[in-house]
Parts: C-alpha cells; sequence; structure tokens
C-alpha cells in the first residue's frame, strides 16, 4: 500500500502493443460488472488480467456499497420524509459513482490505456 494512489496508477508501460491490440476490445467488457471474467477466459494474457482485476474490484466496490445503502435506509428509512429523502440521495450518489468508475474504465481501456480505477483500483490484486 505504500504506493497508493487516490486517483489510479498508471500501468500502461507494462503491457506491450500486440498484448494490448489482442486484449483491448474484450477488456472494455470487463467494466461491465458481470462481465469482469470475460478477458480471462478469452484472451489469457497480462493486459486482459488487469482489466479482470479492475473490473472485479468495481463489481466488488458496487456490492459493498449496496449493503452500506441499505444499512443506511435501514437506519434512516424510518424518520418520517428526511429519512427517504437521505436514503434516495445515497442511492443515488452510489449508482452516479458506480456508473462513473465503469465509464472511466471503460474509456481508458478502449484509448488502450492500463489505469487504475480511482480510489478503489489499488485497493485489490485478486486476479494475478
Amino acid at each position: 500500500m505504500e504506493n497508493y494512489n487516490v486517483m489510479g496508477n498508471d500501468h500502461t508501460n507494462e503491457f506491450g502493443t500486440q498484448e494490448i491490440a489482442e486484449a483491448k476490445v474484450v477488456s472494455v467488457l470487463a467494466y461491465i460488472p458481470i462481465l469482469f471474467w470475460l478477458p480471462l477466459v478469452t484472451v489469457k494474457n497480462n493486459y486482459g488480467k488487469f482489466h479482470a482485476n479492475q473490473g472485479l474490484n468495481l463489481l466488488l466496490f458496487g456490492f459493498v456499497m449496496s449493503i452500506a445503502s441499505a444499512v443506511i435506509g435501514a437506519v434512516l428509512g424510518w424518520i418520517p420524509l428526511v429519512g427517504g429523502i437521505i436514503c434516495t440521495l445515497v442511492d443515488i450518489v452510489v449508482a452516479v459513482a458506480e456508473i462513473g468508475l465503469m465509464i472511466y474504465g471503460m474509456v481508458n481501456t478502449g484509448n488502450g490505456k492500463a489505469k487504475e480505477l480511482p480510489l478503489i483500483g489499488g485497493l485489490l490484486t485478486l486476479i494475478k
């Protein structure tokens, strides 16, 4: 964690142009949360593994944030009007964050980059 960068590190120079070209299209799909595994099955190179890991991080982030949102809803939802407004705002912020990270990852991958997702991309490396 000593090299953790909140905005995400750029690992593009770790991959060759041929490797990027072979995996770019399929790697874009890894950012659709349930399809993170697709580059692992189809291209089997390190560029694909990198983006599969980022997609898995995004899936886990969405799962954790959904649980947190549900807990906030359970705690604050009983407050008339204000609780409902707060719960709705939390749900909107979570959805916008997930969609924003998904688009960020897809655009960078489509451009042949290997950038970690901001905030969450450098936290876990489950796929090596």
